[in-house]
């Protein structure tokens, strides 16, 4: 072999050696980096689960029960996130300072025909939401009217427990020491406060053409406005609308008459709601349009024949009138309204 093969053959080898030598250093250099990758990824907290509070063999509740007894019904958007696995916590703790004005809305809508429990509710309403349009005369309404809405969740935000467990939970004024005990709630904290209130007008006596429940899990809602209005039926919720002023773009349609059920979100640890079926009543659809073009369709009840309510009820205070024409209301984003439809035969 001559001299400038042997050379040649040693240029080969070295070359080789040379190109092994960096392969290998650069797939070490990638391993090292998956590795370090990896332990990274181990480094970064997860998202913390919410607290379900249930038993690990009981389900959480699901749309089966609501389509089980309301086939042809959609499932409303302010029920859905209510069954939305870790949406909303099961249980909530501090409720007693979420939305200080809903709930003295609610308290107004809850004594429909009584004299309010709080004397100072029209301060307390007017001092919540200023300028705000609740109460309305049946004839207001009409295309180009304005007015300033705000549209207000009524509840905390929790979800449904399963009926089991809620049903396994005290649920009366006489047994709100259990329940407190059972939240770990002090007794004179403003928590305590609030539920025995709650409570306390779940308990109040019906007064004439009122059905009053509260329901404490998605299958005694459903259950209570089924056996009252039958399978057919619609269930509004008004949209969410941040307060504004709105203009009335169309004119009022009317959904149902005669009867429905309206089902208001509590405060309260867990999903509960405040529902009564009333005669002589009136849903309608509000077409709005916000200042800044939001476009809201609002659900509102007008009760057609107010002579039997109080003369010291907050909506004559606030509309100064007295007892005998009909008092409309818009209704909370989390309310429900439950109106039987009039194109079929209702089954119960």
């Amino acid at each position: 072999m001559s001299l400038a093969n042997s050379c040649a053959l040693l240029l080969l080898f070295f070359l080789t050696l040379s190109l092994f030598i960096t392969c290998s250093t650069a797939a070490n250099t990638i391993g090292v980096t998956h590795t370090t990758v990896a332990v990274a990824a181990d480094n970064v907290p997860l998202p913390k689960k919410v607290a379900t509070f249930l038993p690990s063999d009981i389900s959480p509740p699901t749309e089966k029960y609501w389509y089980s007894r309301l086939p042809n019904t959609p499932l409303p958007k302010a029920l859905r996130y209510l069954l939305q696995p870790g949406h909303y916590p099961s249980i909530n703790r501090e409720f007693a300072n979420e939305n200080v004005s809903a709930a003295v809305i609610l308290r107004a809508y809850r004594t429909t025909y009584r004299i309010s429990n709080k004397r100072d509710d029209k301060k307390s309403l007017n001092s919540a939401l200023p300028d705000s349009t609740i109460f309305y005369q049946y004839d207001d309404l009409h295309p180009g009217k304005k007015m300033k809405v705000l549209f207000t969740e009524s509840g905390t935000k929790v979800s449904f427990l399963p009926r089991q467990v809620a049903e396994s939970i005290p649920f009366s004024s006489d047994k709100v020491p259990e329940i407190l005990k059972y939240f770990k709630l002090e007794v004179n904290s403003k928590e305590a406060q609030v539920i025995r209130e709650e409570i306390g007008g779940c308990e109040e006596p019906n007064m004439e053409g009122e059905e009053k429940y509260c329901a404490t899990s998605l299958e005694s809602l459903i259950d209570f406005s089924v056996e009252r209005l039958g399978q057919n039926v619609r269930v509004l919720s008004t949209e969410a609308g941040k307060k504004q002023e709105y203009t009335v773009s169309a004119a009022v349609r009317m959904i149902g008459d005669h009867k429905a059920a309206v089902c208001h979100k509590m405060r309260y640890p867990y999903a509960v709601h405040y529902c009564h079926v009333i005669a002589d009543t009136e849903v309608d659809e509000v077409p709005l349009v916000g200042a800044d073009g939001t476009k809201v369709k609002a659900v509102t009840v007008c009760h057609l024949n107010t002579s039997a309510w109080s003369p010291d009820h907050m909506a004559f205070q606030v509309l100064k009138i007295k007892p005998g024409p009909a008092v409309c209301h818009f209704l909370d984003s989390d309310t429900l309204v439950w109106v039987p439809k009039k194109d079929k035969k209702m089954t119960p």
